[in-house]
């Protein structure tokens, strides 16, 4: 029978393995993602930020693994010392937050201070190697995540309620995916928080598991995002005389712009192009649609969509995929979401039902 001691002696040793694999599975992640949104970013300015992100993260991997499996140079401060270097990733995590909801960066001097607390509170504990100090880093790092994650849905619901009003389409474009990365944000939080104050290697690799998770979804959903948001930042809206908004002319045009040339065909359908082909600008369309229509872009180009879909499946023994196509929907899941929440039957069950 073997000693007490050697028992703890292999838990140690089981655990340390573990930590040190997880480890080994965040920092795959990170070289993945960054090298995937590095090739995607050099086109799309979003996917560029999220590079940026990315990459930080990555070098403070690199910085840690140096520390602790090569040459510890900090001695005693080595996990006080990775502990603050991490939660500088809160500020930055608003800056990439804000780039996701917005057409542009943060301005630069708000961008300085939401870093500026975090570079003099990491100065103090270099020069005092306080506790109080560290634990009052701590608080405030706390704090400014929580309102992060408060603003982070408002944000979102902000983002959604553009969506809607500029665009005929929620594919590859909605922010639904971020309410999943705030919850897993506010238990990443958590765990970290756990892992710091308990110093567990156990708890510090369930919370490397769960960053892991975390990296994998973000990339896989900022990858696939497009930049909504830049392309109406791009264009410039176009001078209009100060013309009634009830103008027999301009909603006869707005009508047949829909009912003769069909543009809801185009998927990509936004409302820059309905103002290009109407003659004015997004401001003046989107304020008829609004006001004189009492609907929004999103819903009343998909309402011309379903219009005709509902035609092609009773007129043709189309599949679903062609008559998705030629409705003017982008794909055959966003057709059938669409047809049920509008029709509250599938396509199917429509057409089986008035076809009768």
């Amino acid at each position: 029978m073997l000693p007490s001691n050697t028992y703890c002696y292999m838990d140690i040793e089981a655990s340390t393995r573990l930590r040190d694999f997880s480890c080994g599975l965040v920092f795959m992640f990170q070289i993945i993602g960054t090298v995937a949104l590095f090739l995607k970013g050099r086109m799309h300015r979003l996917q560029r930020s999220a590079f940026h992100f990315m990459l930080y993260l990555l070098l403070i991997s690199v910085f840690e693994a140096y520390v602790f499996f090569i040459h510890n140079f900090l001695g005693d401060q080595e996990r006080s010392m990775t502990n603050l270097l991490q939660i500088t990733v809160v500020p930055l995590a608003l800056l990439f937050l804000y780039r996701l909801t917005h057409t542009h960066g943060m301005r630069l001097l708000p961008a300085v201070l939401n870093f500026l607390p975090y570079l003099i509170a990491f100065v103090s504990y270099i020069v005092t190697l306080s506790k109080d100090v560290y634990n009052g880093i701590m608080l405030i790092a706390l704090v400014h995540a929580v309102s992060i994650i408060v603003y982070g849905f408002i944000a979102v619901r902000q983002f959604n309620k553009t969506l809607v009003a500029n665009f005929s389409s929620e594919e590859h474009l909605s922010l639904h995916w971020l309410w999943l990365f705030l919850l897993l944000y506010i238990a990443l939080g958590c765990i970290w928080l756990w892992a710091t104050w308990t110093e567990s290697m156990i708890v510090a690799s369930v919370y490397n598991v769960t960053i892991a998770a975390i990296l994998a979804l973000l990339c896989y959903f900022v990858y696939r995002q497009e930049d909504m948001l830049e392309d109406l930042g791009k264009v410039e809206e176009n001078t209009v005389k100060e013309d009634n908004i009830k103008d027999y002319h301009f909603a006869d045009s707005f009508e047949n712009v829909f009912s003769i040339d069909r543009i809801y065909l185009n998927p990509k359908l936004n409302i820059n192009d309905l103002a290009r082909a109407l003659g004015t600008n997004r401001t003046y369309v989107s304020n008829y649609i609004n006001q004189q229509l009492h609907t929004t872009f999103y819903e009343y180009v998909n309402k011309w969509r379903i219009k005709r879909a509902k035609q092609l499946l009773l007129s043709t023994s189309l599949p679903l995929e062609d008559i998705a196509e030629q409705s003017g929907f982008n794909s055959l899941s966003s057709f059938r979401r669409y047809f049920v929440s509008s029709e509250n039957k599938t396509p199917m069950a429509y057409r089986k039902f008035r076809g009768k």
